[in-house]
């Protein structure tokens, strides 16, 4: 999952590094507010913790495709290709869409 902002200036969507798993967290570790660089504009925006917003890492689902790839290689003589090999991408994509929900589920209070 990449948490992401927009831009206030040129309205571009950007990401962040961050080990948070939830807005709870996120709070703790940077505040009620997020102060960031957008990278196509230079302008520092600061952006509420309720302003940030998560998506699938897409990363990590071509690290299952790569996962995938290598299990069929080794796999390919015992005939199990369908069963764990197609799987393994579904899972992988699965489990970033479900942290990213759950992440733009919950709101914090500004208090």
């Amino acid at each position: 999952m990449k948490l992401y902002f927009y831009c206030s200036s040129c309205q571009k969507e950007n990401s962040f590094k961050t080990k948070a798993r939830d807005r709870f967290e996120l709070q703790k570790e940077r505040g009620n507010e997020i102060s960031e660089r957008c990278k196509k504009c230079g302008t520092v925006v600061k952006r509420r913790i309720n302003r940030v917003h998560a998506k699938p890492n897409a990363f990590m689902i071509l690290g299952g495709l790569a996962i995938s790839a290598i299990a069929t290689i080794l796999l390919w003589n015992l005939g199990w290709i369908a069963s764990l090999t197609f799987s393994i991408p579904f899972i992988a994509w699965r489990t970033e869409e479900k942290k990213a929900s759950a992440f733009n589920k919950v709101m914090v209070s500004d208090g």
